[in-house]
């Protein structure tokens, strides 16, 4: 009896087993055919690539570049034991920054002004004796000599202390230091970094096609980000001569910084170029381009079917960006929605 009661509950955990199985594995195919299934279609916003005539106005963006900065390098070695200057300070070309310890230097230099000395006396003395001829004359040559070698190791240590006193190399704004007093240095070592921003340099590219109707010396209005309703008369100052990976070319532009609106390195700003000659173009709305600039890609709605296509862009212009290659008159791209796409995917043109 006890034999038939194990068979019976074996059976049952048997079919429990199975059941849930099944019931699983239905789960799943639903599921799955969930993910699978796709809606009839997307709804989109559209725009036509339209032939136009070009603005005469380039714009570019760009960041803000000191048009002076560099470090000051000491000249000497030593023992820090004055420092002058704090960060923040406007230091102008030749001001006293530190003062490094030259006491060693300062006794080996009246050291040789005293031998420099002796060495005037003996040759005057020699002197008379030559003229008596009492001595010969190559012992005139050897003072002679070592009067040289000692005012030329006197130069030096003039030099030498002359470095200890380290000075500002150009005029502006002591930005960092890196020394304290009591600091101990070497030649060649950095001490501080000076920034001058009464000019800054704006770097922005352009196209290779752009790149020709940019002259050195052009007029260029720029704009700064924060003050976006000021507009500063700037001009270009430098062309690149190579592009880089992109094909596009570095354009270096001088702008004065306002007193009253200060900029700072570092600050985004767009430069807008005009042009005498005017061009007709392809362009799209600048919300059609999906990615970066650099590698643009739109997509394009043919029979209710959007494939994603590469193209070349050349100038912006506000809301409207020029298409170089990859598009033709005519062809519907799309300008809302992209997120929601692939290439092949079925769409629904919302106006």
């Amino acid at each position: 009896m006890k034999r038939y009661s194990l068979w019976i509950f074996l059976a049952l955990c048997l079919a429990l087993i199975t059941w849930k199985l099944f019931e699983n594995r239905q789960q799943r195919q639903a599921e799955t055919a969930l993910a699978l299934a796709t809606r009839p279609f997307v709804p989109v916003k559209t725009a036509l690539v339209q032939q136009e005539q070009l603005t005469n106005r380039l714009d570019a963006n760009g960041i803000f570049l000191p048009a002076k900065e560099m470090f000051v390098i000491s000249e000497t070695q030593g023992r820090v034991i004055q420092v002058l200057k704090n960060k923040g300070e406007w230091v102008n070309e030749g001001d006293l920054i530190a003062k490094v310890d030259d006491e060693l230097l300062s006794i080996e230099l009246e050291a040789t002004q005293a031998n420099i000395a002796k060495l005037k006396k003996d040759r005057e003395r020699l002197g008379n004796l030559i003229e008596g001829e009492a001595v010969a004359k190559n012992k005139m040559e050897d003072i002679e000599l070592g009067l040289l070698a000692a005012e030329a190791k006197e130069k030096a240590l003039k030099k030498q202390i002359a470095n200890t006193g380290i000075r500002a190399p150009m005029t502006g704004t002591l930005g960092m230091r890196f020394i304290e007093r009591g600091s101990v240095i070497g030649p060649g070592i950095q001490v501080a970094q000076m920034t001058n921003l009464e000019k800054l340099f704006l770097m922005v590219k352009v196209t290779e096609r752009d790149v020709l109707r940019i002259r050195p010396g052009q007029r260029v209005e720029v704009t700064a980000d924060v003050y976006p309703a000021r507009a500063i008369t700037a001009r270009v100052t430098n062309i690149g001569l190579r592009a880089d990976n992109a094909f596009n070319y570095d354009v270096e532009i001088e702008v004065p910084n306002p007193k009253d609106a200060p900029l700072r390195a570092g600050m985004h700003a767009k430069a807008r170029f005009a042009f005498d000659m005017v061009r007709e173009g392809l362009t799209v709305p600048r919300k059609a381009i999906a990615g970066s600039l650099q590698d643009a890609r739109v997509y394009v709605v043919q029979d209710s079917v959007v494939s994603l296509r590469k193209v070349q862009l050349g100038s912006i212009s506000g809301d409207r960006v020029e298409v170089l290659s990859g598009l033709t008159a005519g062809e519907r791209v799309v300008v809302t929605g992209q997120f929601n796409l692939t290439d092949g995917v079925k769409v629904s043109v919302v106006e």
